[in-house]
């Protein structure tokens, strides 16, 4: 059960509260006039009246109480709710490697990343979205749904211990990105990756360029939002014994300066008929919102979304047939 209306959830609680405590103490009121009245003669059967009207308040109390619950719009479990939304397929790939911590961004490239994505989230009713988060691997966290709100849970909690495996392989994120489109689905709907990332790799990653052709092939194009800046700043790896801060160093002890691998990502926005965006302003993120909007659009039907059941009428009828009973008691 959920309250939608909890604005108005307490006044009408204090409200409630206050009828029943004024019909208790009616009750107590009737019950020693009508005694009086019966030990008196006024009254043949003051036991019969008073219960008569204990039945009738209390009638009375349980529909202003369903009046109540209807008012505060009292909701059920949520079910799946069918929708027919005109809209497109994006697989959001985001980079959960360690270098996405650098602070060349403010606050820094993952947070920045999380929340243009989020922002778009808000105005993409009617689109499909799934999510591929990858660092060493690469693993699908939501499948393809209408249910944007979902998606946007997800995406506020990730952080960079959701993938073990350190490292950074852009390939096998968008390969993972690709094999999450449904293949047997023949429709005109836009299809695209919305890859979010430094664009810096590590040894042993998949090949990118082959991840490429797969997309170019499959007609998806790759919206790459380039994660950083050219001048880059080193990956923060904790804070000493002593709270100063301690960075990343590479294998010959110097300190690792992570730099946005701007050449990387335009290559691939190209390769697959795609943008690249540079992610180091919030003017420019926004702009993710214009390149998905040109993304063929179709109709599609699905269970995607979820609402809760409306009680209100329900409990508006019960309450309706209750002080309809009380009356005529």
């Amino acid at each position: 059960m959920h309250i939608e209306n909890e604005t108005w959830f307490w006044p009408l609680v204090l409200v409630f509260l206050g009828w029943t405590v004024l019909a208790l103490f009616t009750f107590w009121r009737d019950k020693r006039d009508l005694e009086w009245l019966g030990h008196h003669r006024f009254l043949l059967a003051p036991q019969w009246v008073w219960t008569r009207r204990i039945v009738k308040g209390s009638l009375l109390l349980a529909g202003f109480f369903l009046l109540f619950l209807g008012a505060s719009r009292l909701q059920g479990k949520p079910v799946p709710e069918d929708l027919n939304l005109r809209g497109s397929d994006v697989m959001v790939v985001l980079d959960l490697s360690k270098s996405m911590l650098t602070q060349d961004i403010v606050p820094d490239r993952l947070d920045a990343a999380k929340k243009a994505v989020l922002a778009w989230l808000q105005s993409g009713e009617g689109n499909r979205v799934g999510v591929v988060v990858f660092a060493g691997e690469a693993m699908v966290q939501v499948p393809l749904t209408f249910d944007l709100e979902a998606v946007s849970l997800v995406l506020e909690k990730d952080d960079v211990d959701v993938i073990e495996k350190g490292g950074t392989d852009i390939g096998k994120g968008i390969q993972t990105a690709l094999a999450s489109f449904p293949k047997d689905e023949q429709t005109k709907r836009g299809k695209a990756i919305l890859l979010l990332t430094d664009g810096e790799t590590t040894d042993g990653a998949s090949n990118v360029t082959q991840a490429c052709l797969m997309a170019q092939e499959q007609k998806i194009p790759i919206l790459a939002v380039g994660m950083g800046t050219r001048q880059g700043r080193p990956i923060p790896a904790g804070v000493s014994f002593w709270g100063e801060p301690v960075y990343k160093k590479d294998p010959s002890g110097n300190v690792h300066v992570s730099h946005l691998d701007e050449g990387t990502l335009q290559k691939m926005a190209d390769m697959t008929e795609g943008v690249f965006i540079h992610g180091d302003t919030g003017e420019e993120l926004a702009s993710i919102r214009g390149a998905l909007n040109k993304l063929e659009q179709s109709e599609m039907k699905g269970k995607g979304g979820m609402r809760r059941k409306e009680l209100a009428p329900s409990l508006s009828l019960g309450a309706a047939a209750v002080i309809l009973l009380s009356a005529l008691i």
